[in-house]
């Protein structure tokens, strides 16, 4: 139950459905107007639009009129569009470069279902369905198109406003099409006598070769036969229901089309070709666009059918009673189905019903139009005599089959003034023991007999007797009008040959032979049966480089416009012994090579003939040649006669040219096998093999232009092998080679013919001529005098290179153990078991051996590299090496026994200091300290003598203080301390030391010692100087200038000690 509230609503919303429901009624209804663009009175096209379709290739372009009522309609009976086509956008400025494709009326009662009114031209508020046109894009396009429309007025003008989108296209349109991939030129003819319509084409590989004619993508080509002719529009739905009458294979160019009979149709032919997988494997394409001449535009009219046969006709003889003979008129009327047709007259002495029965004559052909035609009968005619016209239309064709109603009898009486024997008798030696006899069968009769006599001389009428003046030959039927007759062999005869003629004549009863011999014969006719010589074969030779065969026979001067053959046999037509005759024919083996080589009399020919004949490569085999003669009479010799002098020879066919090889051998006649040649005397031997036309030619050079044979030499023979059938011919040539001529390859260029005139050139350049010694590269050992040595425990490495122009036969080594010294001892050479060869010829190898050190003693060795090149040429390189002993010392020295063996005594090392030395620097400072020290005790001295003057008590403590002060006391009685008598003292000389001579060279002496003079020694081995300087214990070798000498005394045992100094001890350098 509704509620109130819901109910209300209800209301409203029905109202406001009814308003709008009023408010659409109200519309008025009206067609719908597009908005023209352009000046209206330029009746502008509007809505240009275009389309390109990929299936059919076709731009379709539309457009449509303007929509405006106004006076600019008045002029649209009057005005035509213009489309155009363009690679740009078109515009005013290019339209003149653009192509004019298509014109049509802007409007015309036609268009407007037979309208007059112009309103209906208008678009919209028309009934004018737009304008519409599709343009066939050409095959092998891939580019963009611009339409635009034009409207041309008449009497106005043409309006070229174009306004893009409306009368011209902005966008351009993409036209993509296929190339043509069809035959060219379809040509159809059809002959009514085959009944066959031969059609011809250009493949479109003899243009474009692109398309595959082999394999599982060959191209097949298809033949259609239609009713309707196929263009690029129809084809697609006219094939749709039909098959191909051929599907021919790549490259066929023609096909004969079988046409039934009875048939009289209009047939259009078309080709094209089917490719397989030309998109891809599985995407088959077919071009059916008949775009290259592929299909035919006019039918070819394939008749065959006979045409209507005549109704009646009429025939009526006309004699001539004064000569004899007479006409015959046939008439007729044409027909009226055929246009071209003819009418052919057959003519028979009895009734007939087909042209390709026996009796029946083709007397004429007459063309349409005519309706009768004369007939002249020859003398003798007697009789009944049938005429049948047949109708032949304009192909030939008739059919063979005579109704009754196309026939006509008529008698005929020509029986006047005439002879019952036959014509043009002819009689002819044809050769081949035959007489060929023809004649002309006689007028008047008909199914008579003709009987051929023949005579030694010429018979008469009256001398005619059978078997004894005249002797029969043979009898022929009428209608034949010829025989062979056979002549006996071996004859050369003249004869006289007679036709006579046994006929049942129209009226007549029995038979009649007539003998009167009047017109009835010929001769003499001469008979030649006798077998002509066989000819002489004059030579028969082979140029194999050529591959010719070449024939010569004598011309038989007792022949005259003979012919002859040439015959040939690959077998033993004769026998093993080759003297036995034969008889030439295809059953014995003998193949007709050439025929019909005659005779004219010309000059070239009057002594000897000749042919030449092809030969195959490579080719060696036997072969017979025969020659047979056949006279003018056509007599034969078939008989074959071997040899010389016969017609008959054999010639080796060898077109395989000769091989040959060589050995070379040494001025002492030994087999030289090296590769490589030096200065000397050599002898080239060659064994070719089979025999030569000639001797052969050998040049000997070298790659670098040295001569060695001294241009091209004849060689001469060896050895024949006459004996060994498995051998050829051996030839030898002699040369020298001198130290001048250039090193390199040796190139020995043989010429030489083998007896079927085949040439070769063979040039063998296996060898070298060496002038250059190899070379030796050593890498290791290293060289003693790098400062290498190798200790025990390591290995010594063999490294060397050697390398020739040519060739290296041997690389050895060999070592000399101690070398240099008294106990040297050489080892054999050693073949390396590590030789690499680099290149693979023996022209660079390499040795890499590993040797242990420990195979030598400790010293000097060598080892010694040798090179041997295949000429002889050696060259060798060594290398002196150290191996040595060594150990380390406990101070970090290392020791080695061959190094420290070597060493000299070791030599005095002279130094010569610089005042910067250390010990220049230590005198100086010890100078420095003893001149302080002086002036210190002079200052003291001074200072002691400026005080108060002293006694001689004074003077004799000075003295003890003075003896204090250098350490002694003159009161000190030594004698009495030693318990000695005193002694002269001698005095001893001092030399003062050089402080600067340190480590001089001096020769080393003992000290000479006072005599008898005993010094108390101190506990120090030596005494030191004075400042710690040390008095030298050597003299000098030289004299020294003599020095102050001073008395030394000794000291007391009581006497102070001096302060020990350490010395530094002297090195023994």
């Amino acid at each position: 139950m509704m509620t109130g509230s819901s109910h209300g609503k209800d209301g409203k919303l029905i109202a406001l459905l009814l308003v709008a429901l009023m408010s659409l009624s109200v519309i008025p209804i009206m067609s719908t107007s597009a908005e023209d663009i352009g000046d209206p009175m330029h009746l502008q096209a509007q809505d240009i639009a275009a389309i390109f379709d990929t299936n059919t290739e076709l731009t379709t372009i539309t457009w449509r009129n303007i929509d405006s009522p106004g006076a600019e309609l008045n002029n649209i009976f009057d005005a035509t569009y213009n489309l155009y086509r363009h690679t740009e956008n078109i515009t005013t400025s290019n339209i003149a470069d653009a192509d004019l494709i298509y014109q049509v009326d802007a409007c015309n009662p036609s268009q407007i279902s037979g309208s007059t009114s112009r309103y209906d031209c208008m678009a919209f508020n028309g009934t004018h369905p737009g304008h519409s046109f599709s343009y066939l894009v050409s095959p092998g396009t891939n580019s963009t198109f611009y339409y635009a429309v034009t409207t041309t007025i008449d009497g106005i003008g043409t309006y070229d406003d174009l306004i893009f989108n409306e009368s011209s296209i902005y966008d351009g349109i993409l036209e993509t099409t296929t190339p043509i991939r069809t035959p060219y030129n379809l040509q159809a003819t059809f002959d009514a006598q085959s009944s066959q319509t031969t059609l011809s084409w250009v493949n479109y590989n003899d243009i474009f070769p692109i398309l595959p004619e082999v394999g599982p993508d060959a191209y097949t080509t298809r033949i259609w036969k239609t009713l309707y002719p196929l263009t690029r529009q129809s084809s697609s739905l006219i094939l749709q229901s039909t098959s191909p009458i051929a599907n021919l294979t790549a490259g066929v160019s023609t096909y004969s089309v079988d046409v039934p009979t009875n048939t009289n149709t209009d047939f259009y032919y078309s080709i094209t070709y089917y490719l397989p997988n030309w998109y891809g494997p599985g995407q088959d394409y077919e071009d059916i666009r008949f775009l290259s001449n592929n299909a035919l535009t006019s039918p070819v009219v394939e008749d065959n059918t006979p045409p209507d046969k005549l109704n009646s006709i009429s025939t009526n003889f006309i004699p001539n009673s004064q000569t004899g003979g007479g006409t015959t008129v046939i008439s007729w009327s044409d027909i009226n189905t055929e246009a071209g047709e003819s009418y052919a007259i057959y003519s028979s002495g009895s009734a007939f019903n087909n042209t390709e029965s026996f009796g029946p004559t083709l007397v004429s052909i007459v063309p349409e139009g005519q309706g009768i035609y004369t007939h002249d009968l020859p003398i003798g005619r007697l009789g009944y005599s049938t005429y049948c016209v047949v109708v032949v239309d304009v192909n030939g064709i008739y059919d063979t089959h005579i109704p009754p109603q196309s026939c006509s009898t008529v008698y005929e009486d020509a029986f006047f003034n005439w002879t019952a024997e036959p014509t043009k008798v002819n009689a002819e030696f044809i050769g081949n023991q035959t007489t060929l006899v023809t004649w002309q069968d006689q007028i008047g009769a008909e199914g008579e007999v003709y009987h051929i006599w023949r005579a030694d001389y010429l018979v008469s009428g009256g001398q005619f007797l059978p078997n004894q003046t005249i002797f029969w030959m043979a009898s022929v039927p009428d209608g034949i009008q010829t025989v062979e007759i056979e002549v006996p062999a071996e004859v050369n005869r003249n004869s006289f040959y007679f036709v006579t003629s046994e006929a049942l004549y129209q009226h007549v009863n029995g038979t009649y032979h007539y003998t009167g011999l009047v017109q009835n014969w010929d001769g003499a006719v001469l008979e030649n049966t006798v077998t002509p010589p066989a000819p002489v074969v004059n030579s028969l030779t082979v140029d194999g480089q050529s591959n010719l065969a070449t024939i010569e026979w004598l011309n038989n001067q007792q022949l005259d416009f003979e012919k002859y053959s040439v015959w040939r046999n690959f077998g033993d037509p004769f026998g093993s012994s080759e003297d036995s005759t034969d008889d030439i024919s295809s059953e014995n083996g003998w193949e007709l090579f050439e025929s019909g080589i005659y005779d004219s009399g010309a000059p070239w020919n009057s002594f000897s003939f000749s042919r030449t004949y092809d030969i195959p490569e490579n080719v060696d085999r036997d072969v017979w040649y025969a020659v047979t003669v056949s006279d003018t009479y056509g007599n034969l010799n078939m008989e074959a006669f071997p040899g010389s002098g016969g017609n008959a020879l054999k010639v080796t066919e060898d077109t395989t040219p000769p091989t040959a090889t060589y050995e070379l051998y040494d001025g002492e006649n030994n087999l030289y096998s090296s590769p490589s040649l030096v200065s000397g005397s050599y002898e080239l031997r060659v064994s070719t093999s089979e025999y030569l036309f000639s001797l052969p030619q050998i040049e000997i050079t070298t790659d670098s232009g040295g001569i060695i044979s001294g241009g091209a030499k004849q060689m001469l023979l060896y050895a024949d092998n006459l004996g060994n059938p498995n051998l050829g011919p051996v030839y030898y040539l002699t040369f020298d080679i001198d130290n001048t001529v250039s090193a390199g390859i040796i190139q020995m260029n043989l010429s030489f013919t083998d007896e079927s005139l085949n040439f070769n050139n063979i040039v063998w350049d296996e060898i070298s001529l060496d002038a250059k010694r190899p070379t030796i590269q050593v890498y290791s050992p290293a060289s003693s005098t790098d400062g290498s040595k190798y200790l025990y425990g390591n290995y010594i490495q063999l490294l060397a290179g050697a390398s020739d122009d040519v060739q290296i036969s041997d690389f050895q080594y060999r070592f000399t153990y101690n070398y240099g010294s008294g106990a040297s001892s050489t080892s054999p050479w050693t073949n390396p078991q590590n030789l690499q060869d680099l290149y693979g010829d023996n022209s660079s190898l390499v040795i890499d051996e590993k040797i242990n050190s420990g195979n030598f003693d400790a010293g000097q060795h060598s080892v010694t590299f040798r090179a041997i090149d295949t000429a002889g040429n050696e060259v060798s390189s060594q290398v002196v090496f150290v191996v040595d002993n060594c150990r380390n010392t406990r101070n970090g020295t290392t020791v080695c026994n061959y190094v420290e063996a070597l060493k000299p005594e070791p030599e005095p090392v002279i130094v010569t200091p610089s005042f910067s030395d250390p010990p220049y620097i230590m005198v100086w400072v010890l100078s420095g300290v003893v001149l302080f020290s002086i002036i210190i005790m002079l200052a003291v001295i001074q200072t002691t003598m400026r005080g108060p003057k002293r006694g001689s008590d004074d003077d004799i403590d000075e003295d003890d203080w003075m003896s204090e002060f250098i350490g002694t006391s003159q009161d000190v009685d030594m004698d009495a301390l030693t318990q000695t008598a005193p002694k002269d003292i001698p005095q001893i000389e001092e030399e003062e030391e050089d402080p600067f001579a340190v480590n001089a060279p001096s020769r080393k002496s003992r000290r000479r010692k006072a005599p008898e003079v005993v010094e108390e020694e101190d506990d120090d081995d030596d005494e030191e100087a004075f400042f710690g300087l040390e008095d030298e214990e050597e003299e000098e070798e030289e004299d020294k200038p003599k020095k102050r000498t001073v008395g030394r005394r000794l000291a007391p045992k009581n006497a102070p000690k001096r302060r020990q100094v350490g010395r530094r001890k002297k090195t023994e350098d």
